[in-house]
């Protein structure tokens, strides 16, 4: 493959960070905190709702409106964070980021976000850092480990890329995201047979997949099949 060629697919892998995100935020984010009032677990609760169904200016009006009603609250913080980069705010998601940081250091979701704009903002180091941290609070957790993969695939250091890309496949089988990024080190290294199963099984997993990097799967897919 060209270095052109290689450039654009460890390009590619930026596709599906986001939708890892939404399962780091998912599985991650601590429940609303007990001496929150009726009214700011409202706003968290309608703010996470919103998010989910990717009403995003929405999400972001309520959770500012719970970090007004409580700058403390690193709940509201985290989610507002959510909210932002979501709509590629990557300024101010780093923000909402290290505020919920500051509040909860040992929020682990909010670590693995950070990385998450870090590398959007092209800053692999950083991005390297924050992963690392959430893995130290929470070492198994699969969408984390395949996100310290990307980074590891940006820096052509493809061996410990399928490292942990395998790893977090045992952990979590059906993480989606885990073949894409198979798929994305066998095509890099010529391994026509494997890419080609593991973008199979990225698409066999089905729903909650990121639209662009199953648009590149299928594309994929068809130049390594010769069709």
């Amino acid at each position: 493959m060209s270095f052109n060629g290689a450039c654009r697919w460890r390009g590619a892998v930026a596709a599906m960070l986001l939708g890892v995100l939404l399962l780091t935020a998912c599985g991650g984010g601590a429940s609303p905190p007990a001496q929150e009032t009726a009214d700011i677990r409202q706003l968290l609760a309608t703010g996470q709702a919103a998010l989910d169904a990717g009403n995003l200016a929405a999400a972001e009006k309520h959770y500012r409106d719970a970090v007004a009603a409580n700058p403390q609250s690193a709940e509201a913080q985290f989610g507002l964070g959510n909210a932002l980069v979501r709509q590629n705010k990557l300024a101010e998601a780093e923000t909402a980021y290290k505020a919920a940081l500051n509040l909860d250091p040992g929020l682990s979701a909010a670590h693995a976000n950070l990385g998450v704009v870090y590398y959007q903002q092209y800053d692999l180091a950083a991005a390297a850092r924050s992963f690392e941290a959430a893995l130290r609070l929470k070492p198994d957790d699969p969408p984390t480990i395949y996100l310290m993969a990307a980074v590891r695939i940006q820096e052509n250091n493809l061996v410990e890329a399928e490292k942990l890309l395998n790893q977090a496949r045992d952990l979590d089988p059906r993480l989606a995201e885990v073949y894409y990024g198979l798929g994305v080190v066998y095509k890099l290294r010529g391994q026509k047979a494997e890419a080609i199963a593991a973008f199979e099984k990225f698409l066999d997993l089905g729903p909650g997949q990121d639209a662009a990097a199953a648009d590149y799967a299928r594309a994929e897919l068809r130049e390594l099949r010769g069709e």
